[in-house]
């Protein structure tokens, strides 16, 4: 218990620090939570997150929060503070994935894009490129890979400068499936990249189509409750209450 009782303080601790802004104190005491529970949970060996979540009361719902948290925030100290942060993101995250129980898709999709695109934002177009090529083949119809892919190139780095035409020629291949998942958000970014070619033309007829899909999206949109501490619908990555939900 005592352990757990240190795991948890540390957990709070880089909430006080991230409140602040602090995002690269956060990550680090973070990152020594995140080590100690890996510890445990390797040692105790439970048959899934959701048991090892329920067993202890931590300070943030484990699977929902904290996970999800570190990885934004890691993102954070990257871009904004030290790059090296990133490759401390790819490396949780591809551990991160291993702990998730599979029927979590919206968290495993998410953690997918956190690990493609920073190898983006550190140059590493090739990495970014083999991933997001690799599982769109394994799950054609994933809505926001194409999403992520496309905004890597059509938002750039500091490093790359933004590439439309190859943001164009990726949110394309989504558009060309009538199955793909989230097909509104795919709408909405190629919308986007047409304006910024200045295709207007294009960028209409696709905006036409987003609200044909709105309307009869919208009954099943205002039923659906969604919790405060839950992924936001809107694809983002973030919790509701951190997103769409803030206001």
């Amino acid at each position: 218990m005592e352990r757990y009782e240190n795991i948890d303080k540390k957990i709070r601790l880089g909430y006080e620090y991230a409140r602040k802004y602090e995002s690269t104190k956060a990550c680090d005491v973070w990152l020594e939570a995140w080590e100690g529970i890996k510890t445990i949970y390797e040692e105790e060996k439970p048959e899934n997150m959701g048991v090892f979540d329920k067993k202890y009361s931590w300070c943030e719902p484990f699977l929902l929060n904290f996970i999800q948290d570190l990885e934004m925030e890691l993102g954070n100290a990257g871009q904004a503070e030290d790059k090296e942060y990133l490759k401390k993101r790819i490396l949780y995250c591809e551990e991160m994935i291993g702990f998730i129980n599979k029927d979590d898709l919206l968290t495993i999709e998410n953690t997918k894009r956190a690990i493609a695109d920073s190898h983006y934002a550190l140059g590493d177009k090739d990495e970014c490129d083999r991933l997001y090529s690799n599982w769109l083949k394994e799950d054609p119809s994933w809505g926001w890979g194409y999403i992520g892919w496309s905004d890597c190139y059509g938002f750039g780095t500091e490093e790359i400068e933004s590439n439309p035409k190859k943001a164009e020629e990726i949110i394309l291949l989504a558009l060309e499936k009538e199955d793909v998942r989230d097909r509104e958000d795919v709408l909405m970014r190629a919308a986007e990249i047409y304006e910024e070619l200045g295709q207007n033309e294009k960028a209409q007829k696709l905006e036409k189509e987003m609200e044909i899909l709105k309307k009869h999206s919208s009954i099943v949109i205002k039923s659906a409750k969604i919790g405060r501490n839950d992924p936001c619908p809107c694809g983002s990555g973030k919790k509701y209450k951190k997103c769409c939900g803030a206001n």
